[in-house]
Formats: C-alpha cells, structure tokens, sequence
C-alpha cells in the first residue's frame, strides 16, 4: 500500500505502525516521545518509507551504501604496509588447480587409439597447407543452413594454393558420392565449402596426406 502526504493524525500513525510490527524495530524512548510531539507523524512516516516498510515496493532489500559512500582511500601512507612476495612457496598449490594456458601437445605415438595421427612435418613445404586447430585436429566442420534443410561441409584455415586444394577434394568427394557436388571458394579466408556432408570423407583424404 502507498501512502501519499504528510497530515496524517497519530492514531493514523499508531495504526500503520501496528501493521509493520513496530514492536520490533525497537524505538527508542526519545523517539517515542518526538511521535507525539508536533511533526512527529511525518518522522514516523519518513521514517517508515526509509526502512522500505511502506510505500512503492515495500519488502524489497534497501541498498544502504555504495562505493560513492564509502571513504577515501586517502594517502598510502596511512595504511600498513603490503608486503608483496613473487612466487611464494605455496603458489604450486594454486598452480594445481589452474587449467593449462595451451593445449599441450600428445605425447609420440606409433599408434593412437582413437585413429588420430599427427600432422607431418614437411606438411608446410606443399603447394598448400591446413593448420591444425588448438587441439590439434583438422578443421572441417559441418554446419546446418535453412533450419537442417541444408548441409554444408567446411575446410578452413588453408593456406597456399586453396584452387588446387578445392580440386582434389572435390573429386575425391565426387567419387565417394557417385555424383556431381557444388563448392565455394573463399580465398580471403582461407575457407571452402561443399554442399553435402562429407566431413569424414575429407578427413580421412587430409589425414592420409599428413595433414
């Protein structure tokens, strides 16, 4: 409920406060007194709005204080000193639980379990060349265009002669497909795209290469 003005009487007063439960705000004797004095109902209500008893969204919390009210940091001076330690002792407890900042890189393997192989490293020397994601796969990714009605594979982060790349995999997919395919090229970023899913057929194709 919303209270407006000012001339409210005392039993008014008396009454609004019952309904708060002003026995357990705990006023003081003195401002008891100031109630029935002349002006002591405006205090009450004043007072009653502050605290977010009455008025436009009684009950919520009521923010007191912000960093504009706080004080002054002053001069450093008058503050104790700081002493600031460079790697102390118990920093590797906290570098055990901090996430590494790079993927690292898989330890050589003749053989990995799940079929991935590393990139070789006369990869870079080629006509073109596909750089590895952070963690270290291929980037070929499928996306899905007019709301899953569309399939588009996509090979990106190419380098180098991105025509004669476009080339060989379109055929290589053309042959697994049985049929013709449409791709796009996008020299300026690196990109090719060809209509269809054919992420696993590319993958493999890079992979065998050393890619």
């Amino acid at each position: 409920m919303y209270w407006c003005g000012s001339a409210l009487s005392f039993g008014a007063v008396s009454k609004m406060a019952n309904s708060v439960c002003l026995s357990k705000l705990k006023i003081l004797h003195e401002f008891s007194a100031r109630l029935k004095s002349p002006g002591g109902a405006d205090v009450m209500l004043r007072h009653l709005k502050y605290n977010g008893m009455i008025g436009y969204g009684a009950g919520s919390q009521v923010r007191h204080s912000s960093f504009r009210s706080s004080p002054q940091f002053g001069h450093i001076d008058d503050h104790p000193p700081v002493e600031i330690a460079e790697n102390p002792p118990e920093w590797k407890f906290v570098e055990r639980l901090l996430g590494p900042a790079t993927v690292p890189a898989p330890k050589a393997q003749a053989h990995y379990p799940s079929g991935w192989r590393p990139q070789q490293i006369d990869a870079a020397q080629r006509d073109y060349f596909i750089a590895r994601t952070r963690n270290h796969m291929i980037p070929v990714y499928l996306e899905s265009k007019f709301r899953g009605s569309k399939k588009v594979t996509v090979v990106r982060k190419i380098e180098g002669d991105i025509w004669k790349l476009e080339e060989e995999l379109r055929g290589v997919i053309e042959k697994a497909a049985g049929r013709k395919i449409i791709s796009r090229i996008n020299e300026m970023s690196g990109q090719i795209e060809f209509t269809g899913a054919y992420v696993n057929i590319i993958k493999e194709y890079l992979m065998d290469k050393g890619y």
